[in-house]
């Protein structure tokens, strides 16, 4: 098993997200999912009850007709020193209004990055940093905000068709079926082989869970694994990709953006 440390593997996935188009961590508020249990894109019914064997609709042509989402993707990792390092990525999308707002924060004990993303009328504003710290870049942009938000997902499905079916429940005010897959093979095959320190880990537990609505969406996925190092301290790590108001998320413009727009034009 190859070395990986969770301190790279940070930086590179922050550093790919960046290079996506704007990302920061939001204080404004300006993305609402609608009212709880309203999603255009999931049917009246919710689920019909599962399959056999795990599948997933095609997101693209799902969310595209759906016409709005909220995507949040998080990773979060504990290492041998019992520290805890994490990225949080939220996105809200409206397509009919080609609007866009995006949230991303990374903790950590070296430190963390924040800033937020506006996209409305062919301009990109972003803001970096907080209170009297922050400051203000305002581009023309043609962004592509769909696929921005879509491509958080960083997963493959077809990596986990044997997951199994195990229950229905509700999820973002819709029923959804559950599926779920273990295997710890699985996590060793992506080559993790320590979590932030020199020592191995043997990995004791790897588990995927997935939601999916009535049209076959996959509405929350979510993997944890957990292990033990050669010391025998407990390491343990989590990623999920959760999508909530399908239909119904709005983009409001951020609490910031007049101050965006003042500090550009003194500038």
């Amino acid at each position: 098993m190859r070395n990986v440390r969770i301190t790279t593997a940070l930086l590179a996935l922050t550093v790919a997200l960046a290079g996506c188009g704007g990302i920061g961590v939001g204080d404004g508020g300006s993305v609402s999912d609608g009212a709880s249990g309203s999603d255009g894109a999931a049917s009246a019914g919710g689920s019909d009850g599962g399959a056999d064997k795990f599948t997933a609709g095609d997101p693209d042509r799902l969310l595209r007709e759906a016409g709005s989402f909220t995507a949040e993707w998080s990773f979060s990792v504990t290492e041998s020193d019992g520290n805890t390092s994490t990225i949080i990525n939220t996105y809200g999308v409206d397509l009919a209004q080609n609007r866009s707002y995006e949230a991303f924060e990374t903790t950590g004990t070296d430190g963390g990055i924040a800033y937020e993303s506006f996209y409305a009328d062919g301009m990109t504003y972003m803001k970096y940093g907080d209170g009297t710290e922050s400051f203000y870049q305002i581009s023309p942009q043609q962004t592509t905000v769909f696929d921005n938000a879509r491509d958080r997902a960083l997963y493959d499905y077809d990596d986990f068709e044997d997951a199994q079916f195990v229950g229905t429940e509700q999820f973002d005010g819709i029923t959804v079926d559950r599926y779920e897959y273990s295997d710890p093979t699985v996590w060793r095959n992506y080559g993790a082989g320590t979590f932030g320190s020199d020592e191995n880990v043997t990995i004791n537990d790897f588990t995927v869970v997935v939601l999916v609505d009535g049209d076959g969406l996959a509405r929350s996925t979510e993997w944890t694994v957990s292990g033990v190092t050669d010391t025998g301290v407990p390491v343990s790590s989590n990623w999920s990709y959760t999508l909530t108001g399908v239909g119904s998320t709005t983009v409001a413009d951020p609490d910031w953006l007049d101050e965006a727009k003042a500090q550009s034009q003194g500038n």
